[in-house]
């Protein structure tokens, strides 16, 4: 299959890892030969492993020295890293400008840079540089001090534009540059509360898209434009815009069958090769059909019935907006048209034999496949816009697609961010207001260099090509989003060539420099990571090697093993992690919010990866947040069985009462659920919606006889549970006959609601909803407080079940499940051991993605095989695909698609390992979480590429695959 045969041609290009490790032996042939302590076992690669009589084993490839344990015994002892910040390490330092005699307040803001840092800070403002910044290095330290510099040197602070990838990034900027003026003097006599004040003295920094949306509004008038385009930033304003363009480009060719039928001249386009659907300004046209077909077959409006309903017009206020307005509009013009193309049609077109374009739609699944139509046309379109391709590379109907949806965004003046950055650099293409630009802003600085895409960079060289007073910052290695459309090889090609390596008069134009002492991370993981960078960059291209210089580690820094674990299967792998963190937190050697769970995905396909994880963390009573997806406790099932338990604790619960009709209810549909809504609504009296349900069940004029019969089943198992069970048998078992009545066969939903079509090869073994809820009832009796108190009997598990035992539960479970949401504020459950000062905070579950740019005391890395970590190739995008039919270039570069996906995939293992500060632990799983893993990558499951195999030790460890 494809996937595989790409998977298989990326290993075969062997990355440098790979490359020392193809011929060594398996880690049980090491470890056998590894008789005593000290003793030193080499294979035919470079690696070479020690092993001491406390289990600790050293792995050593050339200058990179690695320690780490396979043990999975709990240290009792508080693990010390002998330092705490860069900060405190730099204060330590001899070369730090500081006053030795009179220590700065803590109040008191104070610049702490190493000497490295300091001496870039202050290179030639004048030229060129970029600084190639590891992790932990201080890149922000040294990017906010060089402003300070400049302002120094006489530079005005508003003649300095900086820019990050981020708001939550740009805001750190401005806050760091602020304190630094503040230790630097400049606003000695200046009142910090003023804002005004302050900001006209600072230089701007923002994000790209934020200033080149501030350039739009300055210049839209240059683009043709008779008032400032809104932004369209939300997903579900590109779906509706997606759907009108779709409508459009159906109007566009009944617009040109109505003109051929009425004899209309020049109606043909004058395109060659492959012509667009889409046609800019139909309306003087279509006007001109309707005027003809008044004339000719006496068409008439009045005639066309339009819909009047505009519910769908309103925000979710119950407000108006402009966008829905305009939207309603132009789906009754649309409307219009096909009812004059079908009144032509009838008359003139089945006569001239011409095909009917309503019973023939555009195919537009030819080009897009997949089970969601919509959806993998705004994936195409996020993908083509970031990348900067333009609609005339695309073949026919992608083309007509792009086209069609700017032209909806135009025409309800409207863009989205890729037509910001686009716009800009039209913008800048102008002489005129280039100078301009130039001359209000002459000194650029720009932070995440390697995440920025096409037409960021392309901004870049129109604000400073022959200029040279630009500095980048950024690190290669860290590169992780190119799926958003970021071309970090590309942007640094590009950098190194116009600005670093550029000649003048003999003489390299720019410079490049390098922060390389990591202050967040001892030596071992740091050693780690720099193997693993060896990957991040294709062996072949010797300019972008210049950028892998090395990390290094704070001499002084102890260091601590990192913890490889071989785990049987998932069940082992979560109960492993739950019990080391919990280890951790009662030795007292961190809060739980200096703890991080950090997986490549949170959701794949119906599959939860930190699933499990989440159960043993609710088991143990430690709170924990989700970033980057949703958390078990908000999966659908979990939802469902949360209404039964509201329900059945509580029949006043409408809310409750109304998931449940919507979702469990046999033969109940929309109509029947508004019936039964709207019984009694002109009552006094108000009526619960399960006192409706229940009258309802009984009223054969209300509802229909199979209608009935669903709500009378439903009614009757609540009843069962309330009157026979509660009291009488213990609340996991009433669970478990919750669970096998209502939620053995329903769906999974993705994190946007679209149904997960699983089977029996999707699951893990077990039910992991099932699971979780036992878990949440035994945190519940490890928690005395949250238990009823005037109950007439004491509760206990095993004991028959109360109902002010159930109403707990319940309440637990809504806590849980809203804290679990992390929306920048951290909600704070009632946990077991919720009062003790060590569980302060909560565990973060995270992606990778959402950890770039954090860091924690300790991380656990889980599902660290092939197949999950790195993830599988799953082939080009549709955007590059279709631009590889039309030029045969593109289609060689296609070609190394699945490098560049393991290379990305390289990146992420990178980023991922350098979050970790003081203990890292890394989970590698003997057999594949989920059954149809075996027949998409192999049998066997093998650890990740991106693990060394000697520190790799499992009784299956013979059957890794080597590279």
């Amino acid at each position: 299959m494809p996937v595989r045969q790409a998977r298989r041609r990326a290993r075969g290009r062997g990355g440098a890892v790979r490359n020392r490790v193809a011929k060594r032996k398996s880690p049980t042939e090491t470890s056998s030969s590894s008789e005593s302590s000290g003793r030193t076992t080499e294979d035919s690669s470079k690696y070479t492993c020690t092993q001491s009589d406390n289990g600790i084993q050293q792995l050593t490839l050339e200058n990179y020295t690695v320690s780490f344990t396979n043990k999975r015994e709990v240290d009792s002892k508080p693990v010390s890293t002998g330092f705490a910040s860069a900060r405190t390490v730099l204060g330590k330092r001899h070369d730090v400008k500081a006053e030795p005699a009179k220590p700065a307040e803590p109040d008191v803001p104070v610049i702490r840079l190493d000497a490295v840092q300091e001496r870039i800070s202050k290179l030639d403002f004048e030229r060129p540089l970029l600084i190639v910044a590891g992790a932990g290095s201080g890149k922000t330290a040294t990017l906010c001090a060089r402003v300070i510099e400049m302002m120094k040197s006489g530079v005005h602070p508003k003649g300095i534009l900086v820019i990050t990838f981020t708001n939550k990034a740009a805001d750190e900027l401005k806050q760091r540059i602020l304190r630094y003026m503040q230790a630097s003097g400049m606003l000695e006599n200046v009142d910090i509360k003023d804002r005004g004040v302050v900001n006209s003295l600072m230089p701007s920094a923002s994000t790209f898209h934020s200033w080149c949306y501030g350039m739009i509004m300055r210049f839209y008038r240059q683009l043709g434009m008779n008032k400032c385009p809104l932004v369209a930033a939300a997903e579900s304003e590109h779906k509706r815009l997606m759907v009108l363009a779709k409508e459009q480009l159906e109007d566009c060719r009944r617009l040109v069958q109505c003109e051929q039928m009425l004899g209309i001249p020049g109606c043909k386009q004058k395109d060659e090769g492959e012509p667009s659907i889409y046609i800019q300004h139909t309306e003087a046209r279509w006007n001109e059909v309707l005027r003809l077909a008044r004339e000719i077959t006496g068409f008439s409006i009045d005639s066309v019935g339009l819909d009047q309903d505009q519910d769908q017009d309103q925000n979710q206020r119950g407000k108006k907006t402009k966008f829905a307005e305009k939207a309603r509009t132009t789906s009754q013009q649309v409307s219009l048209m096909r009812a004059l193309y079908e009144h032509l049609y009838a008359v003139k077109g089945r006569r001239m034999k011409l095909l009917d374009l309503v019973e023939n739609p555009i195919e537009f699944g030819a080009a897009f496949p997949g089970k969601d139509l919509l959806q993998g046309m705004l994936s195409f379109m996020y993908r083509a816009k970031a990348k900067g391709y333009r609609p005339q590379e695309m073949p026919q109907l992608e083309r007509s697609v792009l086209e069609a949806y700017n032209g909806t965004l135009r025409q309800f003046d409207l863009v989205d961010f890729d037509d910001i950055l686009d716009m800009t650099n039209q913008l800048l293409s102008d002489k005129d207001v280039l100078l301009e630009i130039r001359g209000q802003f002459p000194y650029l600085l720009v932070d995440e260099f390697q995440d920025f895409n096409r037409l960021q960079t392309q901004l870049v060289l129109k604000l400073q090509e022959n200029v040279g007073r630009v500095t980048a910052v950024g690190d290669l290695k860290q590169s992780i989003f190119e799926f958003r459309g970021a071309t970090c090889e590309e942007n640094y090609h590009i950098f190194l060539e116009k600005f670093v390596d550029a000649q003048v008069e003999g003489k390299a134009l720019g410079s490049m420099e390098s922060l390389t002492t990591n202050y967040r991370s001892h030596k071992s993981i740091v050693d780690l990571s720099n193997i693993l960078a060896l990957e991040t960059v294709d062996e072949g291209d010797e300019q972008l090697r210049r950028l892998l210089t090395p990390s290094q580690a704070v001499p002084d820094a102890p260091e601590v093993p990192v913890t490889v674990w071989s785990t049987s299967n998932i069940q082992d792998e979560a109960r492993t992690f739950g019990l080391r963190i919990k280890a951790i937190l009662d030795r007292g050697d961190c809060k739980a919010s200096d703890i991080a769970v950090i997986s490549r995905c949170i959701n794949f396909g119906a599959y939860r990866p930190t699933g499990l994880i989440e159960t043993e963390l609710l088991r143990r009573g430690i709170p924990f947040v989700v970033r980057g997806g949703k958390s078990a406790l908000k999966s659908k099932r979990m939802q469902i069985f949360m209404a039964l338990i509201r329900l059945i604790a509580n029949p006043n619960d409408d809310l409750a009462a109304e998931y449940c009709l919507d979702e469990l209810v046999m033969n109940v549909g929309p109509a029947a659920v508004r019936k039964i809504k709207n019984q009694g609504i002109n009552r006094l009296e108000k009526q619960s919606l399960f006192d409706k349900m229940t009258t309802a069940s009984t009223n054969t004029g209300l509802l229909s006889k199979n209608a009935r019969a669903g709500l009378q089943a439903f009614l009757a198992d609540i009843d069962l549970w309330q009157q026979k069970q509660i009291g009488h048998v213990p609340l996991s078992e009433l669970i478990k006959d919750i669970f096998a009545k209502y939620l053995v066969n329903v769906e999974e939903e993705d994190d946007k609601g679209k149904p997960q079509h699983t089977n029996d090869e999707d699951e893990p073994e077990g039910d992991a909803v099932l699971d979780m809820s036992m878990a949440i009832l035994d945190s519940l009796f490890e928690a005395p407080e949250l238990l009823p108190s005037n109950d007439d009997s004491d509760v206990s598990r095993d004991g028959p079940c109360t109902m002010g035992l159930l109403q707990a539960y319940s309440s637990h479970l809504c806590l849980l499940s809203t804290a679990a949401e992390d929306q920048g504020k951290l909600k704070k459950p009632k946990m077991p051991n919720a009062k003790s000062p060590k569980y302060e905070g909560a565990i973060v579950i995270t992606t990778v993605h959402q950890a770039k740019g954090l860091e924690w005391k300790h991380v656990f890395l889980n599902h660290f095989i092939e197949g999950m970590f790195p993830m599988g190739f799953r082939g080009i995008s549709k955007a590059d695909e279709a631009r590889a039919l039309m030029n045969s270039q593109i289609a060689k570069q296609n070609q190394q698609a699945a490098a560049l996906h393991y290379r990305e995939e390289s990146r992420l293992g990178y980023v991922a390992i350098t979050r970790a500060k003081t203990g890292l632990y890394i989970s590698v799983l003997e057999k594949y979480p989920v059954f149809w893993m075996e027949k998409v990558f192999d049998k066997s499951c093998s650890p990740s590429r991106f693990l060394p195999n000697i520190m790799y030790s499992a009784e299956s460890s013979s059957k890794r695959r080597c590279y």
